[in-house]
Formats: C-alpha cells, structure tokens, sequence
C-alpha cells in the first residue's frame, strides 16, 4: 500500500481493464460478433467476473500462501508466533493484510460488474448469485492456502512474480474472453441443484458448499497457530469432519441416487468413490507420532504392569482405532447409498469388505510408519516404495501375463473395475482379499512386536 509500490499494481489493474475494454469494443466493431451495444457490455461484464476469479482466488491465494513463507524467509517468524494477539486475529491479519491491494482491485471490479452488467441488461439475480459463490470460493481458497503455508517443506522463496505479471498482461485478456465466452454458451446460470429434497440454484448451492469447507479450513488454521506440533486434526475433529463429509455429499447425490435407474450402480460407486478420499487422507492429518506413543504409555504402565493388558490401550490409543472408525463411518453411509439406489445388498457389502482389505493394508502400512522411525528416519521411504508397488504392480503383470483379473489385486484397479461393470457385476476372486490379510498379518506382526518395544523402552526409562 505504500505510493512507491501501489502504483505500479495501479498501472496493471488498469492496463488489464483498458485491454478487455478494448478487444470487446473491437470485437464489437468486427461486424458477427456483438450485434449489438448491450452485447458488448455484458461481454465485458463476463469477462470482469472471469477477471474476478484470477483476481480473489489465484492472486489473493497466492499472496495469503506466501505470508508465513516470507516470516520464514526474513527470520520474523518467531516474532509473529509471540505475537500477544489471539490465532484469530493473526488469520485475519494474513488473510486481509496481505491481500489489501487485491481486496481493493476486487471491490472496484465489483462496481464495474455491477456497472456493466446493468448496461448490458444482464439479469441481476444471477450476478448477485455468482457474487456471492465467488466470495465464497474466494474464502475457500485463500483459507486452504494459508493452512498448507504453515510448516511448509520448501521455504525457499521464489522470484515468479514477474513471470506471473508478463502472463496476465498478455495471455491474461485472451484466456478471460475464451473463458467468459464458454461461460455464456453454457447458461450454467439456469441450472438448479438439490440437496436431499430441497431445490437450490446451483451458485447457491456451490457457495453454501464452499462457506462450509471454508469453515473447517479456518479452524485448521487456528489449530496450526495455537498448536503447531500436534496433528492437523484431533480425534473428535476428525470423525465430526468424516460425518460432515458425508452427510454433504450425501445430500447432493441424494435426488440423484433416488433416480439414478439403469446408471444406479455408476452413481452409486461415484459416491462410494469420492466419500472414501477423506477416509485416506484424513488419518494422515490425524497422525500420532512415536513420542506421543512413548508418552502415553507412560501414563497406562502406572495402572497395569503386563503386556497382555497395556498393549490392547495402545491399539486402541494408536492411529489405527481412527483409520478403522473413519471407514467404518464410510461404510455404513455406502450401504446406505446401495439401498438408496435400490441395489442387491449382498454383492455390495462383499465389495465393501474386499475394500476394506485395502484400505486396512495401507493404513497398517501408516502405523509401521509411526513405530518404526526410530529404527531409520528413512523408513517412510521404503514404506512409499512398497504401497507404490502394492498399487502397481498387479496392474503391470496383468499387462504382461494377459490375465483376466489380476489388476483386481491393486486398490487402483479394483476401483477401475468396479466402473469398468457397474450393471453386470464384479467377479472378485478370493486370492484378492486373502492376499490382502496375508500382508495385514505380517504387518501387524511388526507393528505387535514394536508396541511391546515401546513399553519396554518406557520401564527402561
């Protein structure tokens, strides 16, 4: 905000507004293309909103993922982190203080949008509906880029500002006119969503969406600032963010389920698809590391001496009791989904458990992480090699071998096959989820021995 730098963004906010301006009034003096001076101001106004977006969600993203960066890289980061100001104050602050400038273009790109839509006859219930799902979006984006800037991996800083300048100055207007030109064709305006039984417009419904999301991100925020040492989600957190997950996504292929008729097994398994993402990767942000482990086990040695009684509490304090908790919420919504869409019950909870079969190896695969670093700080390594070719591998051989069902075998290709005969049924050979149990007993024979290695570390003590 200082006069030295503030005219410079000045002159490339203005360049990229006199350069739509421009192309549209040439386009408009172009005889076939804007017919006629309302065509002309709501192309413009579709391109302001496309401008918009860039603008509140690269941009402003951009700049609110850099700010704990740049404390990191100018050594001020210890000094933000004593700030004597609440971690809600500090969200605002990044969040608002470095996107002054941004905020300050976006309310004047509002009041052009406002200005040009109402010359250009654009219908005024729709752009206060686009408005408010790019707000949305807009919080959405910029809360889920501060929440990964926080411990960051790479803290180096990087000098694209340049580049991203000389690309919005000359590809900037080209790609916002194609963008805004798709946007209109499609009317994806008029189209209306549900959710469970209600009907909303679909920029509502997207919006309402993104504020919720927005929500959970702000609230990882104030974890990392208040405890940055301690997993992004807490126990309670993350089985009410599964639940959540699901009850939303739920309720958008809820009308969808109902109705799905000879496409019911595809709809059904896009669901099963998309609400077991958090499931894999909410036990990595829920992660309990060795030294909590060590910790704890501590505290239970003072209640009971045996293994026999001490190990069974640390299963059950381990990360393995969430993983399984979080899939068994997802189970019991897909069977509930199967029965929605008026599917065989049956062969779907067969597919269920041959899932988690799956997603049991790789969550112990999680817990051999946990246990085992103390043997080698490269064991993560080794342990991505081996959930790499338990994903691949059978997919390679079923390639090279011919085979008819061997790509079942890897997780990927099992979900593959499922899509492949959503109507006429997936034949699932047993090797696959007896393969699987062989390879969860070795592993829970490492991860039995490593807890009984933790206690005895801790007597030692």
């Amino acid at each position: 905000m200082r006069p030295r730098q503030l005219w410079v963004y000045v002159t490339i906010y203005a360049t990229l507004i006199g350069l739509l301006v421009f192309l549209n009034y040439a386009a408009y003096k172009h005889p076939g293309i804007l017919q006629v001076p309302t065509d002309f101001f709501a192309s413009v106004c579709y391109q302001l909103l496309v401008l918009q977006v860039l603008l509140l969600c690269a941009v402003g993203a951009y700049n609110s993922g850099s700010a704990i960066r740049d404390e990191i890289t100018g050594k001020s980061y210890d000094f933000f982190r004593m700030l004597p100001i609440s971690a809600g104050k500090k969200a605002v602050g990044v969040l608002v203080g470095k996107n002054l400038v941004v905020l300050l273009f976006g309310a004047a790109n509002f009041v052009l949008i406002g200005v040009f839509g109402n010359i250009g006859r654009v219908d005024s219930v729709l752009l206060q509906r686009s408005v408010f799902a790019l707000i949305s979006l807009a919080i959405l984006v910029n809360s889920v880029a501060l929440l990964a800037s926080i411990h960051p991996n790479n803290q180096k800083k990087k000098s694209s500002v340049a580049m991203i300048i000389i690309l919005l100055v000359f590809v900037g207007p080209f790609l916002i006119r194609a963008v805004a030109a798709a946007w209109r064709l499609g009317e994806h305006w008029n189209v209306m969503g549900k959710f469970y039984t209600v009907e909303l417009p679909a920029l509502i419904l997207a919006g309402l969406v993104a504020l919720y999301l927005s929500a959970w991100s702000i609230i990882g925020v104030l974890r990392r600032f208040t405890r940055e040492d301690e997993p992004l989600f807490t126990r309670t957190g993350a089985c009410l963010f599964m639940i959540g997950y699901e009850f939303v996504l739920l309720g958008l292929f809820y009308s969808r389920l109902t109705k799905a008729g000879m496409i019911a097994s595809w709809v059904n398994y896009c669901y099963w698809l998309i609400s077991l993402l958090p499931a894999l990767a909410v036990p990595v942000w829920s992660l309990r590391r060795f030294e909590k482990y060590l910790e704890y086990s501590g505290l239970v040695r003072t209640t009971s001496g045996q293994n026999k009684s001490v190990i069974p509490r640390m299963l059950l304090y381990s990360n393995l009791s969430l993983d399984l908790g979080l899939f068994a919420v997802w189970a019991a919504c897909s069977i509930g989904t199967t029965l929605l869409a008026g599917l065989e019950l049956v062969p779907h909870l067969y597919m269920i458990l041959v899932l988690f079969s799956f997603h049991l190896f790789l969550v112990l695969l999680l817990e051999l992480y946990v246990v085992c670093t103390p043997i080698s700080n490269k064991i993560g390594l080794l342990l991505v090699f081996v959930a790499l070719l338990y994903v691949t591998l059978p997919v390679i051989l079923h390639w090279i071998l011919d085979s008819q069902t061997l790509y079942l075998h890897s997780p990927g290709g099992f979900l593959f096959g499922m899509f492949r005969k959503p109507n006429a049924g997936l034949a699932i050979p047993h090797t696959v989820w007896m393969l699987n149990l062989l390879l969860c007993a070795a592993s829970v024979i490492v991860i039995w021995k490593r807890h009984v290695h933790i206690l005895r570390t801790r007597r030692a003590m």
